[in-house]
């Protein structure tokens, strides 16, 4: 990023930590969210609304993240979380406030943390765990460069979320449905792009939402500045207490991803601020996991049977020429079994093997030195889905169960999340630990049977089915189980070892059917550009 040199002398690494906290103590935490806000929205081609917040070069008003002058979303949300995290200095005595109508400021507080970066790097990682550090790298950027406001995203979570036995709990536990609370949030989300500290909004009627269920909605979508504050310091301890380490300035947790709009009074009306928009359509899809993870194993099972239809129905409708069934049940040793649960038929036989796991991933398991101990039961499912795959294929080759499959058919774990993003030696853990269970339970598995699993979040899934046909989808599973390929994401493996359509195809199904004003504004969007394009405009 492009930095204000001619005012900033050179940093010591090891005192650009302190200087940077002295600054957001010394710095209210109104101007300096508006100036997150300001600088996200100029590099969101929203700079017309941005303009009066901020001075800035007209080179940084970009949305290419490669430019010299980009500030990365998942920096500047790095950023928020160390300012809530920093007690914050009397008024009286603050020396080194900010100056946030700048962008020259944001420069060099970005600078600021990348000393920080890299001076906790110099002694954390080295080439004993440099691959998992990539691991953890990954989840912290990669999410940001996708995106979170996607239709395909929003459209999977409310799908899974937001009916049955999740919606039914959601509702009674908050008083408000999942479809009116997205609703809600998809107002505040386009709303609170257009400013910063906003009035509150006075209605959504044209979204048939009523008064109580906005209330009950914002209250979960965002909190006054001083009680975020509080809990995101209290969050910070949480994980470092779970972990036993402190944690560097980069993985410490975002209470934005919990609470993404904060509130503040000015004089007797309540002020809102999205620093980052993005975070609060987050909340509102894959944040639910999080508010039904005390509902019991109904709810669970819901959302389990729920991700599995899904998985199949987007199977089955980008690449018609399958045929997903979900899992079937056979007898062995006087017990009942299941096959995995996706059976993916082609032509009269099994092409490919799904197991799901709709486990999301939690923050130890993104953030921790050693992932797979300090979030061993969510890794120990991901191995326990390899070995169903490999007790299946043992069955098929023993004549347990008849059914014809492809002799190269690969063994695909799908996952809610990125389990193993960007890391080999993750793989090759719960892959032993997945020959373990084997030994154990199965013992008559053999080398034949243990086909190399393929990892693959349901993101990748769907983003590979819009630009692939049959063949070239089974290729790229094929693909990466090769050896020049291990830790690829599957994604990129498909990208770079089989050929893609000439043309995108669209994304299969439509969140009007889930919302019906989603559906509404579309086609008067539609109509207004025939309209405008009929008049040349």
């Amino acid at each position: 990023m492009a930095q204000n040199r001619s005012n900033e002398p050179k940093i010591d690494p090891a005192a650009a930590l302190p200087v940077l906290r002295k600054n957001l103590a010394d710095t209210e935490d109104a101007s300096f969210l508006c100036m997150i806000w300001a600088v996200h929205a100029i590099q969101d081609e929203r700079v017309s609304q941005a303009a009066k917040f901020l001075k800035h070069p007209k080179e940084a008003a970009t949305t290419d993240i490669g430019s010299q002058y980009s500030a990365y979303k998942w920096d500047l949300e790095t950023l928020i979380a160390l300012d809530l995290n920093t007690i914050k200095t009397a008024s009286m005595v603050r020396m080194r406030p900010l100056i946030t109508r700048d962008y020259n400021t944001v420069a060099n507080i970005v600078n600021l943390l990348r000393a920080v970066e890299n001076h906790e790097n110099s002694g954390r990682v080295d080439g004993t765990n440099v691959l998992l550090e990539l691991h953890r790298i990954g989840h912290r950027q990669f999410a940001w460069q996708r995106g979170f406001v996607q239709i395909r995203d929003i459209y999977r979570y409310l799908y899974i979320y937001g009916q049955g036995e999740c919606a039914a709990y959601f509702e009674k536990s908050y008083g408000v449905s999942v479809m009116d609370f997205f609703t809600v949030a998809f107002g505040h989300f386009a709303y609170l792009t257009q400013g910063p500290w906003m009035e509150r909004i006075a209605n959504l009627d044209v979204f048939k939402v009523s008064q109580d269920a906005i209330d009950k909605s914002l209250n979960l979508l965002s909190g006054d500045i001083w009680m975020v504050r509080r809990e995101s310091r209290n969050l910070l301890a949480k994980f470092e207490k779970s972990l036993g380490s402190t944690l560097p300035v980069t993985y410490q947790p975002s209470y934005l991803r919990v609470k993404p709009i904060i509130r503040r009074a000015v004089g007797r009306v309540d002020r809102y601020i999205a620093p980052l928009p993005a975070l609060i359509v987050l909340r509102a899809t894959v944040g639910l996991y999080y508010d039904l993870q005390n509902g019991g194993t109904a709810v669970t099972n819901d959302a389990t049977k729920r991700f599995e239809e899904y998985a199949r129905r987007s199977l089955k409708a980008h690449c018609p020429g399958f045929e997903p069934a979900p899992a079937l049940e056979y007898t062995y040793n006087k017990n009942t079994v299941e096959t995995p649960d996706i059976l993916l038929n082609q032509n009269g036989r099994i092409a490919a093997v799904f197991e799901c796991k709709a486990t999301k991933l939690t923050f130890e398991a993104q953030y921790a030195d050693d992932p797979a101990e300090s979030a061993k039961n969510g890794y120990s499912q991901i191995s326990k889905a390899i070995f169903q795959l490999w007790r299946f294929f043992s069955h098929v080759r023993r004549g347990i169960i008849e059914v014809e499959v492809a002799p190269d058919a690969p063994a695909i774990v799908l996952t809610m999340d990125a389990w193993t993003q960007v890391s080999g030696e993750l793989r090759r853990t719960v892959v032993a630990e997945a020959e373990k269970i084997a030994a154990a339970r199965e013992p008559d598995i053999n080398e034949e049977d243990k086909r190399p699993p393929v990892f693959c979040p349901i993101q990748e899934l769907d983003d590979m089915l819009t630009v692939s046909n049959e063949e070239q989808l089974l290729a790229a599973f094929r693909a990466a189980t090769l050896p020049d390929y291990q830790g690829w994401s599957v994604r990129d493996v498909r990208d770079n070892a089989v050929p893609k359509l000439d043309e995108h195809k669209d994304f299969a199904f439509e969140v009007g059917e889930l919302l019906p004003w989603w559906k509404v504004l579309r086609d008067a969007r539609d109509a207004e550009r025939e309209v405008a394009a009929s008049i040349g405009v």
